[in-house]
Parts: structure tokens; sequence; C-alpha cells
């Protein structure tokens, strides 16, 4: 069932309709947000707020590049093991 909450990120409310079980982990997310906004805003307080938005979505991004490369590779390496079990299980089968 979804629920409404009200969340605030860089001084803005916003009205979100989410299911229960998400709120927790949406709410974490907002305070990480704004951590990270004050964190970038105190460490260059001449950039405007816009600017440190963006600032923020360029490192998550990367961030995000990043763990789906991993993923990927990690993926790659498990189906390659995967295969090989296979191929030893039909050797060891046709063996008998």
């Amino acid at each position: 069932m979804k629920q409404r909450i009200t969340i605030r990120i860089a001084g803005k409310e916003f009205e979100l309709d989410v299911d229960a079980a998400s709120e927790e982990k949406i709410r974490a997310a907002v305070k990480r947000i704004n951590q990270r906004i004050f964190e970038k805003s105190s460490s260059y307080p001449m950039v405007p707020r816009d600017e440190i938005l963006s600032m923020i979505l360029l490192e998550e991004e990367v961030r995000l590049v990043e763990f789906e490369t991993l993923r990927d590779k990690e993926k790659e390496k498990l189906l390659q093991q995967l295969h090989t079990l296979d191929e030893r299980l039909g050797e060891y089968l046709i063996g008998r």
C-alpha cells in the first residue's frame, strides 16, 4: 500500500507516494544527500547550490558506473565458473 511522505532535500520539500517498505530507505537516502550537500557547501561556500548538486550527482553516477562494472565482471566470473562446473559434471556423468 502506498503512503504519502514529505521529504526535504536542499531546503526544498517534496511529497512522494511510496510503499511503506521503502520509506526507511528513502529517508536514509535523503539524510545522506543532505549531509553531502552540507559537506560540499562547507568546503565550497562560494559555489552556488545548483553546482553543488551537480557535483554530488556526478560523484554518485561515477560510483554507480564503478559498481555496475564490478557487478558485470563478477557476473561474468560466476558464469564462467558455472560453465566449468557444468563441463566437469558432464564429463563425470559420461565417464560413469
